[in-house]
């Protein structure tokens, strides 16, 4: 056994996995043992496109679901007690122009100052930013900054241009997800800020 199901056999229903890139690692320990995901409080992801929103229109793939829609699929068919999936329509409404992103983290310093130096490499292409794996992790703490709804989540596999799209069902009879579908941004800057400074 892996020292992280160690852990959470240690700690049962203590513990919230937070997933924030590509599955694959994330279904290889969840398929170590089928017991696992039993005794999470919580599993959450960054991960997939639901609800068309944000300019996500029907068919809109996300990068951590189409890297490797496999492990995506073994993933959403875990059954933890909690399922929480933040997807790419609601993340990028979590967006700082480059200059506010500048002075932000110049006025914190330390670790963001390294932060926003890598960040000028990604400034060269782009206005702005988005703050996808930070909202994921932010709701583990601040659920409300996010507003819900359940449902059932399945992935395509079978198709090669649509492999790793997540295909959302609202109207699931015993729903096992529960998928974010709008966010208070400003609430969710003021919380990230608060706790990292700026």
């Amino acid at each position: 056994m892996s020292s992280c199901g160690r852990f959470i056999y240690a700690r049962p229903h203590e513990v919230t996995l937070l997933g924030i890139g590509p599955l694959t690692n994330l279904a290889l320990l969840l398929a170590s043992d089928p017991q696992l995901p039993s005794l999470l409080k919580e599993l959450v992801l960054m991960c997939g496109v639901f609800t068309a929103g944000n300019g996500h229109g029907p068919a809109a793939t996300e990068w951590n679901a189409k890297v490797d829609p496999l492990a995506t699929a073994m993933v959403f068919r875990a059954r933890p007690p909690r399922f929480t999936c933040i997807g790419l329509e609601v993340t990028t409404r979590c967006q700082l122009a480059a200059e506010e992103c500048r002075a932000r983290f110049a006025r914190v310093g330390g670790p963001l100052k390294v932060v926003a130096a890598m960040a000028e490499v990604w400034f060269r292409d782009r206005p702005q930013i988005t703050f996808h794996d930070p909202l994921a992790a932010a709701v583990i703490f601040e659920p409300e900054l996010c507003q819900y709804t359940t449902g059932e989540i399945d992935v395509e596999t079978q198709s090669a241009a649509l492999a790793g799209l997540t295909c959302f069902n609202p109207s699931a009879e015993h729903p096992p997800h529960r998928v974010a579908v709008g966010v208070d941004a400003a609430r969710f800057f003021g919380h990230y800020f608060d706790i990292v400074g700026g």
